[in-house]
């Protein structure tokens, strides 16, 4: 038996290095495209570097003996999830690696720190502040995020609570640092407050740590993991790359953890003394810079009498604290100074002891707070959770953090009243109120997450779980590089987004002379800033459009309109529809009109053409810089009706075509002109949303615009134009090849020999009995190769390319390195697995690298589920799945629409769930900013994945027992639709559901 035990011993010793061998040997195969055809090479080339890698381990180590033997290839294990992974995935291959290597070196690494903390410390700041200021924002920027480049810039006033502090030293940092415009400082200013606040964050959770008893190799994990854990979280890393608060109210909520820290791990009283003294400091800063910290200091005090209960009845080591909190306030004296002054954006009676209050306390807003804290609206906020933190964390983290909050109720009870109080008050106070940036409200409460998720190692340390603390350092660690590496690439992306400057600087620039620009909050503040900062156009009036209480907000843009001078141009940010005006697009705005116009103003393409001798289109004008599949062209078309017009059967409506130059439609869309009926009265102005839906193949297009009515009878009758054409050619349009790769639920990565590589597969079961398959491309693709999609015997009932290729698909012609899409519909399929396969421009057969680099004809696709969707809206965002829940009659029902972002958005989307009955008959509709205005598309990245819940009330005397509900998608300022890139239907259907 000792004999077989000793074998055993000798064997395991040895395992770790076969795993990797083998491991090494299906990337080596797979980078190479494979090194031969079937499996025998394979083998051969696993066999070769498994044994190399193993004596090399052998030769260079002591074999590990005991249980040591057992826990060395237990530290290689997780390679072999992916020599198992049925197919070849870089990313699966790339994160068990980086387990294995976290488990294998972490410990090490994490001892040679151990005594180094202030070198953790310095290189912790170091690597945020770069990681923060190489992906931050280029220049100016909207909404707060303006105004606060503008009144830091200008030492002015922001809006309530005032924000002194931020604005004192944000000033001064514009100063000091010599590189880029005031925007641009101002965004690295906050990288900079960001970073400290991880470095004080650090510091707490060590203190922390040792204060449970960890060794110091422990304690100095626990900080690296809080420091990732919160600084990559999706909002945290986005604060920290604009000009925001946030980031300063994260900081002064870290010093004041890492002050409390003190004091629980102080060894003598002046110690002690001293932390509540730097915590009075740092609170009473806090609450200067945003009073709404003053919700958490209830547990801030409760922890320190639960750590020291006979504070409470030694007053004489009260006055210090208190002096130290009033010199903390003594930063709000800049608010009445500036208002004196007349500092930019400051409130006329700032310098008046209630005008101070009211702006200070932010009194103006007092009736939002809470505004959701009731049985109506309450529940619908608490279904918003589930959403709101795996926005900002992956399951990893979630889990640990569930484990160090369990764990730290039985280890240290205290310190779960602090960081646990903190979450759930903070997050209480966040969901209930009334405005739509909760994720970032949610910061301060991301801070005890963090510090829980850290802890969790030192948490669970004990004599009879001595393997768990380095188990759970390692899973930590993992999880948060894991959410880094998720979140990375997006915010190098928006590293580079001018979109704020390309929006308003044409609008500002070609103003009219003396015009009136009206602006609602988000726009306002970069046209400010680049007037006042940047000097341009100074002779421009703009004013921002602030809503009035108990008025709709459209009655307020009206009465400014009517206020202006006569004679003088008023541009609107925003599109309104006005009786009695003219809305005519101007770059990304609009011009107010009075209405009769007789002729347009902006510039426009002309294109003269009359349609049945009542519509004459007078010219158009098509916005976009580049244009790709999966993007929306938008025409703004000029026109107007005959006075002599002859009668109509209806309100004419236009129709814009995408055509090649066979003449083969390949998209359309149609708007009816419901002021036709206002003939001969002015020149009127449509814009029309053309989808350029994925699946198109660059080229050259021509775009052809109709025009028709509809008859009493029913059908289509075109308006013919003079020369008896149904349609006249707007314009050329060239469709580059897509730049930016697809995202996609299933990621693939199958590469065909001296050709495409598969990226992915999408699917979508939003039509009945139909299932359409996306198939996402990465270029070379050679001219004539198809794509042929077999479903164990199904046949293609319709491909979105060409109807006649039965289970074929052509694949267009597109460069090394740039992105297809194509797509097909199956009829009748339910779960069964689909095979791909790919043929040249001679029907041949293209090998494909599998799993392994193995040479094979082609690959299975994972099969669809019952339930499968995947509608994309635009190229910002696509549906993925859709839940609803039925209400009788008179009550409300839900519709939970999961919608995930396809790329890192810039852009305010609002959603809309329309409920009808069997009929088509209206029922009810509901709009709203995604998840009841938690989570804005201005917050999404890449592949965030978000619940957006559609309230919505049957009508008491319905009748029906089925209803049915459509999803559609609007930017929320210009109200430009995000066409349903899925060419079978305008509106997203959300499916049909029986009511109870």
């Amino acid at each position: 038996m000792s004999v077989m035990i000793a074998r055993s011993q000798r064997f395991l010793s040895r395992f770790p290095g076969l795993i990797l061998g083998i491991f090494i040997a299906r990337l080596l195969l797979e980078l190479s495209g494979g090194l031969g055809s079937g499996l025998w090479s394979s083998l051969v080339v696993a066999i070769v570097v498994g044994i190399g890698a193993w004596s090399g381990l052998v030769l260079a180590h002591r074999p590990a003996r005991g249980p040591l033997a057992l826990f060395a290839s237990w530290r290689t294990s997780p390679l072999l999830i992916y020599v198992v992974w049925p197919y070849r995935a870089p990313e699966i291959a790339g994160a068990v690696a980086i387990l294995v290597a976290l488990l294998w070196w972490g410990p090490a690494a994490l001892s040679a720190l151990r005594e180094g903390e202030n070198w953790v410390d310095g290189g912790l700041f170091v690597g945020a502040l770069i990681v923060y200021s190489v992906t931050s924002a280029p220049g100016v920027l909207p909404a707060d995020a303006g105004e606060f480049q503008l009144t830091t810039t200008l030492l002015g006033v922001a809006h309530p609570p005032g924000f002194p502090l931020y604005t004192m030293v944000g000033h001064l940092f514009t100063r000091l640092f010599p590189w880029g415009t005031p925007a641009y400082r101002l965004n690295l200013f906050s990288a900079v407050t960001a970073a400290t606040a991880l470095l004080f964050l650090s510091r707490a959770t060590r203190q922390w740590a040792r204060h449970l008893g960890a060794p110091g190799r422990l304690a100095i994990a626990s900080s690296l993991i809080s420091t990732l854990t919160l600084g990559t979280a999706t909002t945290f890393w986005a604060q920290a790359t604009i000009a925001s608060k946030r980031p300063f109210t994260a900081l002064f909520l870290a010093t004041t953890l890492y002050f409390l820290s003190r004091f629980a791990t102080a060894r003598i009283a002046k110690e002690a003394d001293l932390a509540l003294v730097l915590l009075a400091l740092s609170l009473s800063l806090g609450l200067g810079h945003h009073p709404a910290l003053i919700f958490l200091a209830p547990f801030f005090v409760a922890y320190v009498l639960l750590l020291d209960p006979r504070l409470a009845l030694q007053p004489r080591r009260w006055w210090r604290p208190a002096l130290a909190g009033v010199v903390g306030l003594t930063p709000l004296a800049y608010l009445p100074i500036r208002g004196a002054m007349g500092a930019p954006m400051a409130p006329d009676n700032l310098d008046t002891v209630s005008g101070f209050l009211h702006h200070f306390l932010a009194l103006g807003f007092r009736g939002d707070m809470f505004a959701f804290a009731n049985f109506q609206d309450l529940p619908h906020r608490l279904a918003l959770l589930p959403t709101l933190y795996p926005f900002q964390f992956n399951v990893v983290l979630l889990v640990l953090a569930l484990l160090g909050f369990a764990a730290m109720l039985q280890r240290d009870y205290k310190l779960f009243v602090l960081l646990g109080g903190i979450l759930l008050l903070h997050t209480f106070i966040s969901i209930t109120y009334r405005a739509p940036q909760t994720v970032e409200y949610l910061i301060p409460a991301y801070l005890p997450l963090a510090v829980a998720v850290g802890l969790s190692p030192a948490l669970v340390a004990s004599p009879s779980r001595r393997h768990w603390p380095g188990l759970l350092t390692v899973l930590a660690l993992w999880g948060g590089l894991l959410n880094g590496w998720a979140h990375a690439p997006s915010f190098v992306e928006l590293a580079n987004d001018h979109s704020a400057r390309r929006v308003v600087e044409p609008l500002l620039t070609s103003a009219p002379a003396d015009a009136l620009i009206l602006a609602d909050w988000r726009w306002a503040t970069p046209l400010l800033y680049l007037q006042e900062i940047e000097g341009l156009r100074p002779d421009v009036d703009v004013r921002y459009v602030y809503p009035v209480a108990g008025r709709d907000y459209a009655s307020v843009w009206l009465q400014r309109v009517r206020e202006a001078p006569p004679g003088q141009s008023v541009l609107l940010t925003r599109f309104f529809e006005f009786d009695g005006y003219v809305i005519e697009p101007w770059e990304s705005g609009f011009l107010a009109r009075p209405s009769p116009v007789d002729a347009p103003q902006a510039p426009l393409t002309l294109s003269p053409a009359v349609f049945g001798d009542s519509l004459e289109l007078l010219g158009h004008r098509l916005y976009g810089e580049t244009i790709q599949p999966g993007q929306t062209s938008e025409f703004v078309l000029a026109w107007r009706m005959f006075d002599s017009s002859p009668a109509l059967p209806s309100p004419p409506s236009l129709t814009l075509r995408l055509v090649d130059d066979e003449g083969r439609q390949w998209a359309q869309t149609d708007q009816r002109l419901v002021a036709a009926g206002r003939a001969g009265e002015s020149v009127h102005f449509t814009r029309m949303a053309l989808p350029l839906y994925p699946h198109l193949p660059p080229g050259l297009y021509q775009v052809l615009l109709g025009a028709y009515v509809q008859p009493p009878e029913g059908g289509f009758e075109n308006l013919l134009t003079e020369n008896g054409e149904t349609s006249v050619t707007l314009t050329g349009l060239e469709v580059a090849a897509r730049e930016r790769r697809p995202f996609t639920l299933h990621r693939r990565n199958l590469p065909f020999e001296n050709g495409p590589t598969l990226l992915g597969v999408d699917y979508d079961r939003s039509a009945p009995d139909v299932l359409r398959v996306y198939l996402h491309w990465r270029g070379q693709i050679p001219t004539g190769w198809q794509a042929h999609l077999d479903a164990g015997g199904y046949r293609t009932l319709l491909s979105t390319f060409a109807p006649d290729a039965g289970t074929s698909v052509p694949l267009p012609a597109i460069a090394l390195d740039a992105y297809q899409t194509v797509s097909l519909d199956l009829a009748g399929v339910g779960r069964a697995p689909l095979r791909l396969t790919v043929t040249d421009e001679t029907g041949t057969p293209v090998r494909a690298a599998g799993p392994w680099g193995w040479s094979v004809t082609g690959g299975w696709l994972s099969p669809a589920s019952p339930d499968a969707r995947f509608v994309p809206l635009g190229d910002e965002m696509a549906i993925v799945d859709v839940v609803a829940r039925p209400a009788p009659p008179g009550e409300t029902m839900t519709v939970d629409v999961s919608l995930v972002a396809l790329r890192p958005l810039s852009v305010d989307v609002a959603t809309s769930v329309r409920l009808m009955g069997p009929e088509g008959q209206w029922l009810d509709a509901h709009d709203c900013q995604p998840a009841l205005g938690a989570v804005p598309t201005l917050k999404w990245i890449r592949g965030s994945r978000i619940v957006d819940r559609h309230p919505l009330h049957v009508p008491l005397d319905f009748t029906g027992q089925e209803v049915q509900a459509t999803f559609l998608a609007y930017e929320n300022f210009r109200m430009t639709p995000l066409p349903s890139m899925d060419d079978r239907f305008d509106q997203a259907p959300l499916g049909w559901c029986s009511l109870p």
